[in-house]
């Protein structure tokens, strides 16, 4: 069978919203299904997608840079990839796939391709990434947006919060949602460990975003007269999205450059958490922020805000604490709560990594892809299909 791959992604070149169908994808060809990804043109190829394609995925970029006539021959013959014909319906003729899996960043992003299948009776469902209630649909689209999630086969939702906040954009009711679950780069394997420092140190992990992730509000709290006396120190790991500057300069304008250190993007986040106690997320939205979950399968205690699937996850005062919003008193609020309970933060995180496992699927990317073959009746070629393709996954290995 065929299946395309469409991402909305159009930020960065690659993130945590993009793993699960990426991955999702690598399975199915390495079960010798054919696979198309249509995402945007970026001057380097994420490496994920360059694995796509040494299994034989064909590669579509949209909003592509012209590059010189001259040129043209020689791209062509190093890469397979197609080029602006992404940006249109043509690729959905060109290689007419069994199903189209649409991975949205965010909720408000459009679905391309929608029209263009059903007018050529192709199924689609659509991932949803993250959904947020500061993103707003203009009114001359909300028609076509509620046609497009309607006619979906599936809508993916990553929390049930998220769920509410598309129904409460769209002002109607999805009966096709289903929700699923992210991969974890840390592994259900891991065993408890708890760094040796002294000094009390929080992670706060996600890309330097203040709009998403509230690096600002971090700021704001720590500022304050009772955490400037106080040994606790936080690292910001992350890619820069925009707010890098804004952030150095706020720091450096409280003087907060011995309690908050930017640590930059890690590969490895148990890297992160050799050095940490535990993780502080200021987000204001989230979809199901990855980087919770795998702070709890670090055997992490979280402190985060009410958003996206932090609720769902971390139970108060036991694997960690919530606040009720994402503003600056209530996430002090939240912090002080975790202070007052410092000795027994070790004891939290043993509870949050329980917790997560008994929560999390074992494999989601089995999960996901099964989801995925039953959309299309897809039956096991093989023995390695039948493992990646079944709709039981709890056999499936975990790959991380």
């Amino acid at each position: 069978m065929k299946f395309a791959f469409e991402s909305s992604m159009t930020g960065m070149p690659w993130g945590g919203s993009e793993e699960l169908w990426c991955r999702a994808a690598q399975r199915l060809a390495e079960a010798g299904h054919r696979i198309s990804v249509n995402s945007k043109w970026w001057p380097t190829v994420p490496a994920r997608l360059l694995e796509l394609e040494r299994l034989g995925a064909r590669l579509w970029q949209r909003d592509r840079r012209s590059a010189p006539a001259w040129l043209g021959p020689l791209v062509g013959a190093v890469r397979a990839i197609r080029p602006a014909e992404a940006d249109g319906e043509r690729w959905l003729d060109r290689e007419r796939p069994d199903l189209v899996h649409v991975s949205l960043a965010i909720h408000v992003d459009p679905i391309r391709c929608a029209a263009g299948c059903r007018r050529r009776g192709i199924p689609y469902a659509v991932l949803v990434q993250c959904a947020s209630s500061h993103h707003q649909l203009h009114p001359s689209l909300l028609d076509a947006a509620r046609e497009n999630y309607a006619s979906a086969e599936k809508v993916w939702v990553v929390s049930d919060e998220n769920r509410r906040k598309i129904e409460t954009l769209l002002g109607m009711r999805l009966m096709n949602v289903e929700q699923v679950d992210n991969p974890s780069a840390v592994s259900r394997e891991t065993a408890p460990t708890w760094p040796t420092t002294d000094e009390l140190s929080l992670a706060c992990v996600g890309r330097i975003h203040f709009a998403s992730k509230g690096q600002d509000l971090l700021v704001d709290v720590l500022g304050r007269p009772k955490w400037r006396s106080r040994p606790l120190s936080v690292v910001l790991y992350g890619q820069d999205q925009g707010n890098r500057r804004q952030l150095e300069g706020l720091i450096a304008a409280e003087r907060l450059e011995r309690t908050i250190r930017l640590g930059g993007y890690v590969d490895d986040p148990m890297t992160i958490w050799s050095r940490h106690h535990g993780l502080l997320l200021p987000s204001r939205f989230e979809g199901a922020a990855i980087a919770v979950v795998e702070a709890m399968m670090a055997h992490r205690p979280v402190i985060s805000t009410d958003v996206g699937r932090n609720r769902e996850l971390v139970d108060e005062g036991e694997a960690g604490f919530i606040a009720a919003a994402p503003t600056a008193d209530l996430l002090d609020e939240a912090l002080e709560r975790a202070w007052a309970q410092r000795d027994r933060w070790r004891e939290l995180g043993l509870r949050a990594g329980r917790d997560v496992r008994e929560r999390f699927p074992v494999d989601p990317i089995g999960d996901h892809v099964a989801r995925i073959g039953r959309l299309v009746g897809l039956e096991p070629v093989d023995d390695r299909a039948e493992r990646f393709a079944s709709i039981g996954s709890s056999e499936l290995p975990v790959r991380t």
